[in-house]
């Protein structure tokens, strides 16, 4: 269990048990710090000990991974000590990690494509977190030999670049999974002359949502020409990876039906051809010697599918909502003996702030049902639905709470500390102020009684703008609740013009902050309960460099 003492809050996640000493070590002990791999003197995969006396620094890993992990530890006392710098407070360290597949999945897909400085970036905060898992979310941002057409206008990564970032992970113990969707969320493919004949619902299909969606989104699975291109983008991606898994996707094929398999699927049903194009998919994976990954959303609609299901692959099992049964599914599949990943979310996209009281409650469940019934990872999802509005830091929150309950999850469920841990870690900050606006913005939308999933009433007021006020989802808003996120908006704003970067990506998380902070102080100003004001000529814009 944790320890109430000084010493807890200086490492994140805060470690399985720490014993604190007297003192504080030298500068000379810790220049000559020893540190080996003994697999039984720390007994679990992935664990260390970190023993630190007034004359001495040891570490001690059960694997190398242990190792790089104690490292980072080791790296934050010293960084963040700062009454006494130089130095750092004695104390041992025994630490492991609960679920050994500790993951973050970011879209770089849907319109946002990040340079590879902010992808580094990102996987230099994923090593400080302890994940080792990473994977970058594709539809159409490879450069695809013979595709040209499909990605041309996108800033796609190249084979070269993938390298790159391949090598970067490995340096810093973490697996960057190839992560390419292979059936459904094919619309740029799709909508690209040349591949048309390939849609299965080429002239739109009705969601689950309520609308209609008139882009064709799904492969058709019976045409081998849609196989072919499956097949392709499978084996371009394999060949460029060292990783072991591949995500191929295939999720939300919800048009799976409405179109040319509509007869089909009439006869033999829609889960019988959804497993059949699965399958397939998952042999050509399990062709290059590599274990598939999947969404599993599919196949808890039809859970008919769980025993049918390919014994090497693995179910990506998300749900973004708290409260989303994670436990409940967790043992289904574990009695079924089928292997799976637990997905939250950042909650950050469709938001523009984030939900900060959701992602956390969204990631403790989730880890909780990961660690009671099994499961092979904790995958923190990170998407960019409708245009990846969101910029990177309102989803630092929900990725530096996810990495602590994915790390040990009784040991940070507490929120408490979470603004400290935002500005240590992911904005190397010594100063809590920006972590604390950041944790602040990301439950502005608390402000008002009203909860719309997967994003916030501002957000979906600039998406949906002719749908009127007074009719669900926005109709719980109210003149007081409006008055209240801009009350707390201003005072934000006052927080956030007195704070001073101390570095070049603060400056540009703080013009990002304003940047929100000024677009939904516009939307409230212009909502029916303010009066409809015309406060600004235009919407406020963020310019980066």
């Amino acid at each position: 269990m944790p320890i109430s003492s000084p010493a807890s809050p200086l490492i994140f996640p805060v470690p399985q048990r720490v014993t604190p000493a007297e003192g504080h070590t030298s500068a000379a002990a810790l220049a000559q710090a020893r540190e080996h791999v003994d697999a039984d003197a720390v007994g679990r995969p992935q664990g260390y000990r970190l023993t630190v006396t007034p004359d001495a620094v040891e570490l001690v890993g059960h694997d190398d991974a242990g190792l790089f992990h104690g490292r980072q530890s080791f790296l934050q006392l010293q960084r963040h000590d700062a009454a006494h710098p130089g130095s750092v407070p004695c104390l041992t360290v025994e630490d492991w990690p609960d679920i050994l597949t500790r993951g973050f999945m970011f879209d770089i897909s849907r319109d946002r494509v990040p340079t590879l400085d902010t992808i580094k970036l990102v996987i230099d905060k994923l090593a400080l977190l302890k994940f080792n898992q990473f994977q970058l979310y594709t539809e159409h941002t490879i450069a695809y030999v013979g595709h040209e057409p499909v990605w041309k206008d996108a800033s796609p990564l190249s084979f070269d670049e993938y390298r790159e970032i391949e090598a970067y992970c490995r340096e810093r113990h973490i697996d960057l999974v190839p992560c390419q969707n292979v059936f459904g969320h094919m619309h740029r493919w799709l909508m690209t002359p040349g591949y048309e004949h390939l849609a299965e619902a080429p002239d739109g299909w009705d969601t689950p949502w309520g609308w209609r969606d008139e882009r064709p989104s799904s492969l058709y699975p019976a045409d081998p020409k849609s196989f072919e291109l499956s097949a392709d983008l499978i084996d371009q991606l394999a060949a460029h990876s060292g990783s072991k898994l591949f995500n191929i996707g295939c999720d939300e094929t919800d048009d799976l039906g409405q179109g040319k398999s509509e007869a089909r699927v009439a006869t033999d049903g829609r889960a019988a051809v959804y497993l059949e194009y699965l399958q397939r998919l998952c042999e050509r994976v399990a062709g290059h010697g590599k274990t598939p990954l999947f969404w599993g959303d599919i196949v808890l609609n039809h859970p008919e599918l769980i025993p049918q299901l390919p014994d090497d692959a693995v179910l990506l099992n998300w749900g973004y909502e708290a409260g989303h049964p994670f436990m409940e599914q967790s043992k289904q599949f574990h009695d079924a003996g089928v292997r799976y990943y637990v997905c939250p979310a950042t909650s950050s996209w469709c938001t523009l702030t984030g939900r900060g009281e959701n992602t956390t409650t969204n990631c403790r469940e989730a880890a909780e049902a990961a660690v009671r019934f099994g499961a092979e990872g904790f995958l923190v999802t990170d998407w960019g639905d409708n245009g990846h509005w969101q910029p990177l830091s309102v989803s630092w929150a929900g990725l530096v709470y996810g990495a602590g309950v994915g790390w040990a999850v009784e040991q940070n469920t507490s929120t408490d500390h979470l603004p400290h841990h935002i500005a240590r870690l992911a904005l190397d900050e010594r100063s809590d102020t920006l972590g604390q606006i950041l944790w602040d913005l990301s439950n502005l939308y608390l402000q008002t009684d009203v909860r719309i999933a997967n994003t916030t009433w501002w957000f979906h007021a600039l998406q949906w703008t002719d749908q009127p006020w007074d009719v669900e989802p926005r109709s719980g808003i109210d003149a007081d609740g409006v008055k209240r996120t801009v009350t707390e908006l201003d005072r934000l704003d006052a927080a956030l013009s007195a704070y001073e970067p101390t570095n070049e990506h603060t400056a540009l998380v703080k013009r990002e902050i304003d940047w929100v902070i000024q677009l939904v102080r516009w939307v409230c100003d212009r909502s029916p309960y303010l009066g409809g004001k015309e406060s600004s000529p235009s919407l406020p814009i963020c310019q980066h460099p």
